[in-house]
């Protein structure tokens, strides 16, 4: 059975996230979450592995290209820690907020729900944990920034009901599910559902496609 070291940030994604200081403005964000041909096994891991800020994050996210998987099951990759750069991303949508810039703030939190759908791509209990402490944090920073920021959010990786996000959560899980308690899965369940609230209400932009 595989390491489970992801897990134990979800203590701390039971509380609110501390977020780390802006950064320099960020190109626009371009769409490439569907290119093929897809990357050799590992290649996106390792790509990961070296992002060390939300910089660095904008140019893996202009260029990643997930791999097809038409088997229905999750894919054998655990994908690296990236809390670094999307709290990064977070920091910097109140910075944009901060100066009125709206645009450049919902395109921040854009880029975390692109970010999460790298890890939900993959499936299983370590990406989505991930996954879902990122979008946890985009959704919070949506309600924090108000009308103004959250309305302009325009992503497609937004489930279009909280019963499509809950049965996303449990078909990229999988079997994993059998390893977590029934509380530490209603907690986690209850969490998505909350984030999903907060995303689908801000956002004029959801659709039910997900990776």
């Amino acid at each position: 059975m595989k390491s489970l070291n992801l897990l134990l940030p979800f203590l701390t994604f039971c509380a609110a996230t501390s977020l780390g200081q802006p950064t320099a403005d960020t190109p626009e964000i371009p769409d490439a979450l569907t290119q093929s041909p897809a990357p050799a096994a590992g290649k996106v891991a390792a790509d990961l592995f070296w992002v060390a800020d939300s910089r660095k994050m904008d140019e893996f996210l202009a260029t990643v290209q997930l791999p097809r998987n038409s088997t229905g099951k999750n894919l054998i990759e655990v994908l690296p820690d990236t809390r670094t750069a999307w709290r990064d991303y977070a920091a910097e949508a109140r910075a944009y907020a901060r100066k009125s810039r709206t645009a450049e703030a919902s395109a921040r939190l854009g880029q975390m729900l692109k970010l999460a759908a790298v890890y939900r791509a993959f499936g299983g209990l370590e990406n989505m944990v991930q996954s879902e402490e990122i979008r946890h944090l985009a959704g919070l920073t949506a309600a924090e920034l108000g009308t103004p920021v959250s309305s302009k959010i325009r992503s497609p990786y937004i489930e279009k009901d909280a019963a499509q996000c809950v049965a996303v959560l449990e078909s990229k899980i999988g079997d994993e599910m059998n390893l977590i308690s029934p509380s530490f899965r209603r907690n986690l369940t209850a969490r998505a559902v909350a984030t999903h609230a907060r995303l689908s209400s801000a956002s004029s932009f959801a659709i039910a496609a997900t990776p």
